[in-house]
């Protein structure tokens, strides 16, 4: 299984490729748009449409595949570039509004930023440009001759489209990351932000104008994606200097993972701990929450053990990692707390209550140095 809503297909280089269940809604549509608009695309492809074989929609359902195969060759260009310039990610998952690549972190630096958001619309402008020389060099079926003019055709008006400068396309990002190199990253992802609600005021007054759902749909993603951004470069420099090991906490709720449900409930409202780590041989193996025991408790004999019944996989944080990094980790991971291992030992963990902590303390140090600065 993948994230919430969504199933794991395969893995490329270690990093899965989900598909969200939105997919399904989004699939048929798209097919039947194709199916529906073959005969124009046929004349545009120069192809009679009595002479394809396959009946459209069936033909339409192909190529809406292709499409989302073309979006993911997309997607992975962001993410081989994103990756050489220090980015990290934790997958690829196919949604209502395309691909979606999941950033764990950004490239430092704005240059490589820069590179990363270009890469996928370079992908698909180079897709369409090998479509397109096909498409003119060689003879094919008709069929095939059809489906090559589309995608090649789609993934031009992809390059295009995503060079919008707003978020979440690609064109926000490089708006951003050339702000970045004239101010700091949080006004620059401001600014790129405000840039991206006006495109998206247009985009959801052209859709109300011509009742266009997917212009609305687009609009509502701008908005909603400038301000998650935004959020999250504020997130970046609220942690700026910060490394886990000043925010983690020593002590560590932990349960084997042959102990009883039953009890580790009972733990849960003794100690106050909505989050024990599962363990085995000193090793983390697994989180429960106390939802999850309180429901396999019910379901359960008594007898449940919760090496057993949890199977929920944890992020394992480093203390020399960077404290932004791990919140955005721990803020996804849907736990309210994080273990901290070094050279394969449990040595903290890291919680929301404890971030905040690390903040004020560097900013009281910040304020008393400064005091003392003045009074020098």
């Amino acid at each position: 299984m993948g994230g919430k809503g969504s199933l794991t297909l395969f893995h490329v280089r270690g990093l899965p490729v989900r598909v969200h269940y939105t997919f399904l809604i989004i699939l048929p549509y798209l097919a039947w748009i194709i199916g529906r608009s073959a005969p124009l695309l046929a004349q545009l492809a120069g192809v009679e449409v009595a002479d394809l074989v396959l009946p459209r929609y069936v033909l339409g359902t192909v190529l809406a595949l292709g499409l989302f195969a073309c979006v993911l060759v997309h997607e992975f260009a962001h993410i081989g570039v994103g990756i050489k310039g220090g980015g990290q990610f934790s997958g690829v998952t196919l949604m209502l509004v395309g691909g979606v690549s999941e950033v764990v972190e950004l490239p430092k630096r704005p240059v490589w930023e820069l590179a990363m958001a270009i890469a996928g619309p370079l992908a698909s402008v180079l897709l369409a440009v090998i479509g397109f020389a096909a498409f003119g060099l060689f003879a094919m079926p008709p069929d095939l001759r059809f489906g090559v003019f589309y995608l090649a055709y789609v993934n031009f008006a992809l390059a295009l489209f995503n060079l919008v400068p707003a978020f979440p396309m690609d064109g926000g990002r490089i708006l951003r990351s050339v702000l970045s190199m004239l101010t700091n990253r949080v006004r620059a992802t401001r600014i790129a932000a405000v840039t991206g609600q006006i495109f998206a005021g247009l985009f959801l007054l052209a859709g109300i104008y011509t009742l266009n759902w997917v212009l609305l749909l687009i609009g509502a993603l701008v908005i909603v994606g400038a301000r998650a951004e935004l959020e999250m470069a504020k997130v970046g420099a609220l942690f700026d200097g910060l490394t886990v090991a000043q925010a983690m906490q020593p002590f560590v709720p932990t349960v084997d993972e042959n102990d009883r449900v039953s009890a580790v409930l009972e733990r849960m409202a003794r100690e106050l701990k909505t989050t024990f780590f599962i363990t085995r041989d000193g090793q983390v193996v697994g989180a429960i929450t106390a939802v999850e025991a309180r429901r396999l408790d019910e379901r359960g004999d008594g007898t449940l053990r919760v090496g057993e019944a949890a199977k929920r996989e944890v992020p394992l944080l480093s203390p020399d990692g960077e404290l932004g990094k791990a919140s955005r980790i721990l803020r996804t991971s849907g736990l309210s707390a994080l273990p901290v291992m070094r050279d394969g030992a449990l040595v903290g963990q890291l919680t929301l209550a404890a971030m905040a902590a690390a903040v004020r303390e560097r900013d009281a140090h910040k304020l008393v140095a400064l005091r003392d600065r003045k009074a020098t």
